[in-house]
């Protein structure tokens, strides 16, 4: 059986019920007490262990999202040993990939979900299922993996450890989910016990947990992912309940328990307000488009054009349609090998026309001539290739666009349109 799907499958994608309306006194008193805790946990240097965190352009004070911002959000399975199950390995794979997009030009959260058994291209080890990216090089090849994979930089990610939304679940108090149909599996060598009957049912942490995981029905991997986004779902319903500003601590301690990422204390606190504000729907959620594989290897294949067609609208807001009529010629002026591979896939990712690959004498920068076309396709250009500018040229001829690998490669400030 073969299935093909863009979105969730309408079998569990049950609609999410509505927060509560709160009076207008309750709601300025619940956003003052948010503000209040916001600023108590400014002052608690060990919120969460969070890496060093790379500049952030699109945050500003106070607790404000200022830009399209792109999270890569992973939730970790645990390898247990074939043959002792009590042995646990220090590796782990990503049982959950998503891309999000916080957007505040449209007050949307835009949430992709890469199935685990995509099949794709991971540097340095060839062609695999991309949730193995992780356990070959832990959340920088995985980042690395998904943003040559679509085409979008990550320069954020969170990465949730298997109890993470057991704890995070118990932490609101539970969820309200609809079970469409009796799930029942068991896994005696892992201890993974899932008997959950239909219909509308509060679920706690560990409840909430065998949900997502469960994916022994017709739709597999697919439906384990439906499942997960209808979590997604009732949990920013808890999240956004009066009841959650007296639960806050356990919140933030579940988050700092199971949780390791590179945004610090603000721009965590950020997020969680816009979250708390966002509209009915203000989350979109879809599944990268694909399907299985015929022949039992468990691959999930993507297609191309409507990753790509999917990939533009939730991350850009755009037609892909202005990729592909697109030319670049791509220069490698003193940049690795890594950097121009990386750069080629990423602009196949996107579609734009790729007219030549040549190389010249060393540069110091990375940056984007553009000759014509729009200036928005170049600046994404840019970004994903990790160029600090985008240099306008009035020299005829050309491809519309040419990329110039320099010897950097880290992108520090949104890419602008220069005129020279």
């Amino acid at each position: 059986m073969m299935w093909n799907v863009a979105t969730t499958p309408e079998l569990t994608s049950a609609p999410a019920p509505r927060p509560p309306q709160w009076p207008r006194a309750v709601r300025w008193t619940v956003l003052g007490a948010a503000v209040l805790l916001a600023v108590t946990l400014v002052g608690i240097s060990a919120y969460i262990g969070a890496r060093a965190t790379p500049a952030g352009p699109t945050f500003g004070w106070p607790f404000r999202v200022t830009g399209r911002t792109n999270i890569l959000i992973m939730g970790l399975d645990r390898t247990v040993s074939d043959q002792n199950p009590n042995v646990v390995y220090p590796i782990s794979r990503t049982d959950t990939l998503i891309a999000a997009s916080v957007d505040p030009a449209t007050h949307r959260v835009y949430l992709l979900s890469i199935p685990r058994d995509t099949r794709a291209p991971i540097p340095g080890h060839g062609t695999d299922k991309i949730n193995a990216a992780h356990a070959y090089g832990g959340a920088p090849l995985t980042l690395r993996t998904v943003e040559n994979f679509l085409g979008v930089p990550f320069p954020y990610y969170i990465e949730l450890h298997v109890r993470g939304l057991v704890d995070l679940v118990d932490a609101v108090g539970g969820i309200t989910v609809r079970i469409p149909q009796d799930l029942n599996y068991d896994d005696n060598w892992d201890g993974l016990h899932i008997h959950l009957k239909r219909g509308n049912r509060r679920l706690g942490g560990q409840a909430a947990m065998e949900f997502s995981r469960f994916r022994h029905d017709a739709l597999g991997d697919i439906g384990r992912i439906a499942r997960q986004q209808q979590v997604m779902n009732a949990l920013l319903v808890e999240l956004r309940r009066p009841r959650v500003v007296f639960r806050a601590g356990r919140v933030v301690a579940a988050l700092r328990k199971d949780t390791d990422t590179n945004l610090d204390q603000t721009q965590l606190i950020a997020l969680g307000l816009f979250g708390i504000r966002l509209s009915h729907g203000g989350l979109a959620v879809e599944t990268l488009p694909g399907h299985f594989e015929q022949g039992g290897s468990g691959y999930w294949l993507p297609d191309p054009e409507k990753d790509r067609a999917t990939v533009v609208r939730l991350f850009y807001g755009m037609d892909p349609a202005k990729f592909a009529e697109t030319t670049i010629e791509v220069v490698n002026a003193g940049g690795t090998r890594d950097a121009l591979t990386d750069a080629l896939a990423r602009l196949t990712a996107l579609g734009v026309q790729v007219t030549r690959v040549s190389t010249a004498s060393d540069a110091a920068e990375t940056v984007v001539i553009m000759r014509r076309g729009d200036p928005a396709v170049a600046s994404i250009v840019a970004a994903g290739a990790g160029a600090h500018r985008v240099i306008r040229s009035a020299a005829p001829g050309g491809p519309a666009l040419s990329l110039m690998i320099g010897s950097d490669s880290v992108v520090t400030d949104p890419p602008r349109v220069n005129d020279h």
